[in-house]
């Protein structure tokens, strides 16, 4: 079965349903209105707090946009289905390029989370690590994260990933794995620039001003670590 026909059969299927973007970095939402139209809403954010919002109308495998002005350049997007996955492309990167902030785009990988990675699980999963992780079950608290980590962390900022590593890393600190702690540490971006000043030279006003806090706690862990 091609992707135009696996798309169309998912939309004439199911009520709405939402993707996530690969890099947890914004939604595609898919629906079909009462007349079988199908429909498509994205929503996505890019550095700096920049942002895109754009909705339309699926034909085939091309979405138009409601909202597109009468006389400008007509922004096509590509839906290609693979699988549980949606690839979604900007046909037109300059007609399209109004519907995003300058740090924004949309084109990029979406697909429907897994169960364990929906909002309610993943808070349940981090809860679970906390109560663990206080009551010293070092082994299980790490299996109980990184189990989250490694089937969700597809879908998670890269931010959000960098808690977790950190949080993993003090834990094999904990467990007397010094060299583990480090290895998960080097994964983050603080790690990869070394130094705070490098990080705030790196990152956007905005990005800085959200990651500082988790970019000291690694170079903190680093230096427990290295002990």
């Amino acid at each position: 079965m091609d992707s135009a026909v696996l798309l169309l059969v998912l939309l004439a299927a199911a009520p709405p349903v939402e993707y996530e973007r690969e890099g947890g970095s914004g939604t595609l939402t898919l629906s079909t209105n009462a007349k079988g139209v199908k429909k498509f809403a994205i929503s996505t954010f890019g550095a700096n707090a920049h942002t895109c919002e754009l909705g339309g109308t699926i034909h085939g495998t091309f979405g138009r946009l409601d909202d597109q002005e009468p006389g400008q350049p007509e922004c096509r997007i590509a839906f290609a289905q693979k699988g549980n996955v949606i690839e979604v492309t900007s046909q037109s990167e300059e007609a399209c390029a109004g519907m995003c902030g300058s740090r924004a785009s949309f084109d990029g990988r979406y697909m429907v989370p897994p169960a364990a990675c929906l909002p309610a699980a993943s808070k349940a999963s981090k809860e679970s690590f906390l109560t663990l992780y206080k009551a010293k079950s070092y082994q299980q608290a790490y299996d109980t994260l990184n189990k989250w980590y490694m089937a969700c962390g597809h879908l998670q900022h890269w931010m959000e990933l960098d808690r977790a590593r950190n949080d993993l890393a003090l834990t094999q600190y904990h467990m007397k794995q010094p060299a583990a702690c480090r290895a998960t540490l080097a994964q983050t971006l603080a790690a990869e620039m070394k130094t705070l000043k490098a990080v705030e030279e790196e990152l956007a006003p905005l990005d800085y001003e959200a990651y500082a806090g988790t970019a000291k706690a690694t170079f903190h862990n680093l230096k427990l670590c290295s002990k």
